[in-house]
């Protein structure tokens, strides 16, 4: 993908890439008639006249004037979307632990599914069958983080157990750690069966599924 610049301040600025200044223009932080260019263009262009930067449906073709003259214009997904563009940060996923406040019919309803939550690989049971319960993906998202963090610690745990000494501590440390999933498991499933919401500690904080 070309690379663009653009006017700003009275200077040329770029280059940058065509995503960037998507998400700049459509940010606002520059304006829809900022001058962009880049390499095969004739002349400096006001970013609302360029089909890859137009937030407003094309011109319809003027009298006599045939389709095949205007620009081409192909859907684009990231139009009025400068999300689509942002990259996920890991600090996107963390916030304050926080309790939420659910009705005591949905959390009768769905509380097997905030118990099934916090056993292994069946927190993606009410994940799927539940999701628009908000009782159950409140439980499910924490289950969900115990059950990588519990993965995660098996991968490693296989990784160096063979190598003398290290793999040792290394065990030693899993056995540790089995032993915390398990207690925080177990306090989830207290929380659930008593139809509780609220953060387990560690990963209570941690937002996986929203």
């Amino acid at each position: 993908m070309s690379d663009w610049y653009y006017a700003a301040d009275s200077e040329q600025k770029g280059p940058i890439n065509e995503s960037e200044l998507k998400a700049s223009l459509a940010s606002g932080k520059l304006s829809a008639e900022t001058l962009v260019w880049k390499d095969g263009m004739e002349n400096w262009t006001p970013a609302s006249q360029v089909p890859a930067f137009s937030f407003r449906p094309p011109p319809t073709p003027a009298q006599g004037q045939t389709p095949a003259a205007l620009p081409s214009t192909k859907a684009d997904p990231s139009v009025n979307n400068p999300d689509s563009t942002k990259p996920v940060e890991f600090a996107d996923l963390m916030g304050t632990p926080e309790a939420l406040e659910v009705s005591a019919d949905d959390a009768e309803k769905n509380k097997i599914f905030g118990i099934l939550a916090y056993i292994g690989i069946l927190c993606l049971i009410p994940i799927i069958v539940a999701k628009d319960s908000p009782f159950a993906k409140y439980h499910a998202n924490q289950g969900f983080v115990l059950f990588l963090a519990e993965v995660a610690t098996i991968i490693v745990t296989s990784a160096f157990v063979f190598i003398p000494f290290i793999g040792f501590i290394v065990y030693f440390l899993h056995l540790i750690l089995l032993l915390v999933f398990t207690g925080v498991s177990i306090l989830g499933i207290i929380n659930a069966a008593g139809g509780k919401c609220v953060p387990l500690p560690i990963i209570g904080g941690i937002k996986l599924i929203k």
